[in-house]
């Protein structure tokens, strides 16, 4: 994105931009005592997506294509968790080519994936259309057709693939881990006012809160690592190779090799997390409110290396922002008389949050 004009002060007024509406739409809700969080929260992260990639955004009573592409997309993931042959296939690509085998456990996810992505290509198309040679790139699709003109290795059906791959890393997982921040808040009451502290310290009420706040915010960044460690959205990253032989404390691991990494593992099994079960955002902070480096270092929600994910910089400025606007503006709780069940759900290799409702106060 970066290199494409996309850099990370663009992205951070879209995303504060797009908070703004999702802030209003809250405003607007008849009953705050009892609100389903799903499609808001969906809405504000595809919309960023949807601006970054496309040039535009829609309204909340007006987004029907955004929920219906989201809406197929979760559908498709549902049905990826329930069936363990397509597990299996994701974790052994090599399968794919078994003839009748390949299809069912692979193929027709592929196949059912490029139906849902028509969304991305109608976008793709009408954004191309009104590109202009002599104008500004306005976003994703205009800064890459622009980039076509001198390399020749860039293409339309590349363009088409980096469009889809960012709506699908982006969306999900940046949506899910934004739902879990509204249940452990709800849960965990004390953070929550805590954290608000802080932030109304810090921004107050009168105006939205920036990046450039965070060194300001040593508490909010604890809870922001807490939250992308506990709630450990995507377990497992895309698959990769080995391209020769490598050596690995003695083990020789072949050329040809697929290779899974296990986020999961790292962040709910790492010793320097003492009693990772539990949600404490103070195991980041030491007794001067300086954040602990090996700590944070060993907080990889989007993996690590050169092929980390490709939405990290915009994930991290939706999930601060957002979460913090949300704290600042709201208490979160559980509606009366219920409690807040956090015992996840799985989807693929997704960790998703029990469907719950919420009752929010105006601070």
């Amino acid at each position: 994105m970066r290199d494409f004009g996309m850099g990370k002060n663009v992205m951070e007024e879209l995303v504060r931009s797009s908070i703004s509406d999702f802030l209003q739409h809250l405003e607007q809700l008849p009953d705050k005592s009892n609100v389903d969080m799903y499609w808001p929260i969906q809405v504000v992260v595809a919309n960023v997506i949807n601006e970054v990639l496309f040039g535009y955004r829609y309204k909340y009573d007006d987004c029907k294509p955004l929920t219906d592409y989201v809406t197929r997309f979760n559908e498709l993931m549902e049905s990826v968790s329930e069936n363990i042959g397509i597990a299996i296939g994701m974790a052994f690509p090599s399968l794919a080519r078994l003839p009748w085998i390949g299809w069912h456990i692979l193929g027709r996810i592929k196949h059912e994936m490029q139906e849902i992505n028509q969304y991305v290509v109608d976008n793709v198309g009408r954004a191309l259309k009104d590109y202009n040679v002599e104008d500004e790139p306005t976003c994703f699709v205009h800064a890459y057709r622009q980039r076509m003109d001198e390399n020749k290795n860039l293409d339309n059906v590349n363009l088409m693939s980096s469009c889809a791959d960012f709506f699908i890393a982006g969306q999900e997982t940046t949506s899910t881990t934004l739902r879990w921040a509204m249940l452990i808040l709800a849960k965990h009451g004390e953070i929550q006012d805590k954290l608000r502290e802080e932030i109304l310290a810090v921004v107050g009420t009168e105006r939205l809160v920036t990046m450039a706040d965070q060194v300001k915010m040593p508490y909010s960044r604890a809870v922001v690592l807490e939250l992308q460690r506990f709630a450990n959205v995507l377990g497992m990253n895309v698959q990769r190779v080995t391209l020769k032989d490598v050596q690995i404390r003695g083990q020789t691991i072949p050329a040809g090799t697929w290779v899974n990494g296990d986020i999961h593992y790292l962040m709910a099994n790492d010793p320097v997390f003492v009693r990772p079960e539990e949600f404490r955002p103070e195991r980041y902070l030491d007794t001067n409110m300086i954040m602990r480096k090996e700590l944070v270092e060993r907080t990889l929600p989007f993996s690590l290396g050169k092929r980390v994910c490709a939405g990290e910089g915009l994930a991290r400025v939706e999930i601060f922002l957002g979460l913090v606007s949300i704290v600042q503006h709201y208490r979160i709780l559980p509606r009366e008389g219920e409690e807040i069940d956090l015992e996840p759900s799985m989807a693929a290799t997704f960790k998703l949050p029990k469907p719950q409702r919420l009752r929010l106060e105006k601070v």
